[in-house]
This record gives C-alpha cells, structure tokens and sequence, in this order.
C-alpha cells in the first residue's frame, strides 16, 4: 500500500493580496493541479490561535489559546505565551504518531515560540530562529529574524529533511517580517514570495505525489489610527485596562499593535455600559462580553478577557499614552486579516471541503479515524 505523506505550510501573513500581486507559478500550478480556496482565519487573526487551530484541528474552545500574551482574569498576572503549558489538545503530530500513520513527524517554524508550543510528538524540530548545529552545514548560516531570507532558509531546511529522511507528516511555519515591513506590490515582498515559490517548486519535483496543502494565519493592513481601549474607558469613568492580543516579543513586527484586544474591567458590573461606549467609539467595530466572545468566535471562555473588541479595517488597539494616537503601522487581528487562501495538491478532499485554514488540520484527524 503505498504511503500516504502530507505537507503543510502556513506562510505567515501569506494572504490573497500577497499572492495575487506576486508571479507564482508554482503557486498556481498547484492550485490548477488541485484547488485553491477563499477560506477564512480564526479570530482573533493572529499567529498564536491561528498555527495552534491548524496543528490540532480545532478552535481555541478546544486548544486553549486565544492570544498571544495571557491575563489571569482572578491575579491580573500576565505572561507571553511561548510554550505549550496552555496548550489543551492534542497536536497532529501526536495523534499521527498514535495512530501508527507516521513513522516520523517534522515540525519547521520560524519562531522560537511556535515551537515549544507545537514540538509535541514530533521526532525533527527546528526553528530558525535558533537552528540546530547539525543544519547549518546543509542549508547555510540563518540571517536574523528580522530579515527576508530567513523563511527561505527555513523553507531549504524542509527541503533538505524530505530529502534526507522523508517524514509522513510535516508542518512548516514561517514568519511575516516581511508583510510587515512591505505592502504586497513591494518589490522585497514580491522577491520573498518568488523564492518560496521556487523552493517549493523544488520540493514538489523531489516528491511529485506528496500531499501538500498551502494556507496562511492571517492578512496584513496598513493601519493609521492606535487606540487604547482600556485608557478610553477608564477616562470616561469605567476603570479597565486594556491588552492587544497580538502582544509578544516580536516588537519589531507590529509594535504590539494589533487589531484585537481583550478589556478587563475593574468591575464586572460595568460590562454593559463598558461595550456601548466601546461600540460608539470611532475605530471599533465590535465588541462583545465575554459570553458572546466565546460564543461567537469559539474561544475559551476563561481565557479571554470581560470584553473582546475588534478594530475597523485602519486601526489598531495598543497599551498607549494617550486614548487615542496617530500610527504607521502594518498589522492584523481584526475580521478585515482573517480571510486566506487555501491551496491544496494530491488532497483527497475538494475546495468546498475546507471553510477555514483549521480545516487542513481537522480533515487530516478525521481521517485518521
């Protein structure tokens, strides 16, 4: 029976925009081989929920993590998450590994964080950002984090293991640096889109029947407006403070500027006169208690915070001096970066099979079963 091997990659911030302004033919041999799919991001759209939604197969309800930096709502203590202790389901390569259908699991991220959070069941690890001693002959010296050629690097150090020792199940993560920095008719982003496309062309050359499936945590947008919800608040007399849920050690990708946050209040009480001054306030675009959050967006319930807002398509929430600022700023976390592609190759599934990026994921358990 001949073996069943799978590839996923999630560029990050590797949104329609980003494609479509790009030349890709590799990209669009592989989706006119197989399909590509407009499919939809977990809100919040940002890097934690998203990669950890795909790894496992399912929605934070189930896995847990619904930001990127955690708040105790009873101690107020809060912490990055950068490791899987929050982590409350089972990842793929876990379950890959029970259910006897891989021998061998990989596991290639860009960023440190994603993986002590994913490297659960995975016999290869590798982050980038700090690479293991034994690649650097193989694929070259790593440029640093902030810099285009890293995700090529780590896209060959892919290469190089489906060469050398042929993993069943692979999931590959890079990092958005560059969507950051670049709008997609820029001419660095469009190079760095170019040379994944043509290492991955590489890739689907050494292993033409290799199931691959493409698809992206999240968009990116120019924002111009920041606004602290929880400084808004309290300034109108409900104390609260206020955490964008894009906050991480990255400061350079987005300023811990976001288009998500979660308010804590000082008094649960003010819960509802807290979301009508936030829904009358220019720059948000929804905001929900605490129930209706969870419920809507499928979060878990004791790990958000007393209210979730999301910005319009310009603005972003942050910890500010003031209540409302001018920025410059290229980032996402609200419904405007949730909408992504999905292209899949040699997939026994069709288009219509996959509503979100968490799909890829899921349908993979399912079929496990």
């Amino acid at each position: 029976m001949k073996r069943r091997k799978i590839l996923i990659l999630c560029i990050d911030a590797g949104s329609h925009d980003y494609l479509a302004a790009s030349h890709l033919p590799t990209l669009q041999k592989l989706a006119k081989a197989g399909f590509y799919r407009h499919a939809n991001a977990v809100i919040p759209s940002v890097t934690n929920v998203n990669n950890v939604s795909i790894a496992t197969g399912t929605f934070p309800e189930t896995h847990g993590i619904t930001t990127n930096y955690h708040v105790d709502r009873t101690t107020g203590r809060g912490e990055f998450i950068e490791d899987n202790r929050f982590l409350l389901a089972p990842t793929l390569f876990e379950t890959a590994k029970a259910s006897k259908f891989a021998d061998q699991t990989a596991l290639f991220v860009t960023k440190k964080k994603l993986l002590r959070m994913l490297e659960t069941g995975t016999d290869i690890a590798v982050a980038a950002e700090d690479p293991p001693s034994e690649y650097i002959p193989i694929v070259g010296q790593v440029e640093p984090i902030y810099s285009i050629e890293i995700n090529w690097w780590l896209l060959r150090a892919v290469q190089e293991t489906l060469r050398k020792d042929d993993p069943e199940l692979v999931y590959c993560s890079t990092t958005d640096w560059v969507q950051h920095k670049y709008a997609p008719d820029a001419e660095p982003a469009q190079r760095h889109f170019a040379v994944l496309d043509q290492i991955i062309s590489e890739i689907v050359d050494d292993d033409p029947e290799r199931e691959i499936y493409i698809t992206a945590d999240h968009g990116m947008l120019a924002k111009t407006t920041a606004l602290d919800p929880g400084r808004l608040l309290t300034e109108h007399g409900i104390p609260a403070d206020a955490i964008p849920i894009i906050k991480d050690r990255y400061v350079a990708h987005h300023s811990n500027l976001g288009g998500a946050a979660y308010v804590f209040l000082k008094n649960r009480a003010d819960t509802p006169k807290a979301v009508k001054k936030l829904l009358c306030t220019p720059g948000i675009e929804e905001a929900y208690c605490a129930e209706d959050a969870a419920r809507t967006f499928r979060l878990h319930s004791e790990r958000i915070g007393d209210i979730f807002v999301l910005a319009d398509e310009t603005t972003v929430f942050g910890e500010l001096e003031t209540a409302v600022e001018p920025t410059d700023v290229r980032s996402h976390g609200s419904r405007h970066e949730s909408y992504v592609p999905i292209i899949g190759y040699n997939s026994p599934w069709s288009a219509t099979d996959f509503e979100y990026n968490l799909d890829i994921g899921r349908l993979f358990l399912e079929s496990l079963l």
